[in-house]
């Protein structure tokens, strides 16, 4: 793996699984070195040297800090030239929005300012109650959250409490960000890693290029182009040759039946690893 230059992240792959540990100083400053990081995590996985990779995982080894937030030497010396210094961040966040990887964040302690940007442009997120905290802080230190945040959680929680969440710039706990849809769920310590492990063994079994199409189907900006998108995807994934097999095994394994269809769940997580009839 080209990645042993990270500093502040380890990458270790397990088959499609990568699994991103965030380590970096007392509170997981995103500064520039864990900003070059980033870069590095994300043009490798766009690279042919990642295209093996299908579930990328974000987490941390710091139990009190997730990414405590932008590095506030870098806002200040940014002020000559402060509109190309805050473009280099949505790009750097936005590009891991547009992964063909789908990308997920395990918040476990703190995450605020910049480090709530990356989060919200994850595909999914995961709060541990009693632990998970965010903040969205800027207006808090005269400025304004400006790497993506505002736009993306004007989606994810609606106008109102986006605005709640910059203007009000508290903390929240996992009950709340689950309730607001900030996360997908809030989990229990003890559920974290039964939930996730399956979760992510069965988005590992759907090849790259549906994930991506599956993408591409939700970054639609209004239904009607979104249904265009829908009916390319489809038609391309039957294209690609390994759906009407797959089918077939769900049918010789009891799918249509009775039985079947009240293990749905389990009988589809089984069918690629059932040689074919």
């Amino acid at each position: 793996m080209a990645l042993d230059s990270l500093t502040s992240l380890t990458v270790t792959q397990d088959g499609p699984i990568a699994r991103v540990l965030i380590d970096h100083g007392a509170i997981n400053l995103m500064d520039a070195t864990m900003m070059g990081d980033l870069w590095r995590l994300v043009n490798w996985l766009r690279s042919p040297a990642g295209r093996d990779v299908r579930v990328v995982v974000l987490e941390s080894a710091n139990p009190d800090f997730f990414i405590a937030h932008v590095d506030l030497a870098l806002l200040a010396a940014s002020v000559e030239n402060t509109e190309a210094a805050v473009g280099s961040f949505q790009d750097l966040v936005g590009a891991f929005r547009a992964l063909d990887q789908v990308t997920i964040g395990v918040v476990a302690g703190r995450v605020a300012g910049g480090g709530m940007e990356l989060l919200v442009n994850l595909d999914l997120r995961f709060a541990v109650t009693g632990r998970a905290v965010f903040n969205q802080v800027e207006t808090g230190l005269g400025v304004i959250p400006a790497g993506s945040g505002p736009q993306h959680l004007r989606h994810l929680l609606g106008r109102g409490r986006a605005l709640e969440v910059i203007l009000g710039h508290d903390d929240l706990d996992a009950g709340l960000a689950e309730r607001y849809g900030l996360v997908n769920r809030a989990l229990a310590p003890e559920e974290v890693a039964p939930f996730l492990d399956r979760l992510v063994q069965r988005i590992a079994t759907v090849p790259l290029a549906d994930i991506a199409d599956v993408k591409a189907t939700l970054a639609a900006p209004d239904i009607a182009s979104g249904l265009a998108v829908e009916r390319s995807a489809f038609a391309q994934m039957l294209a690609r040759g390994a759906a009407l097999p797959k089918m077939q095994r769900f049918l010789d394994a009891g799918g249509q039946t009775l039985d079947g269809e009240r293990r749905l769940a389990e009988l589809v997580a089984d069918l690629d690893r059932m040689e074919p009839a």
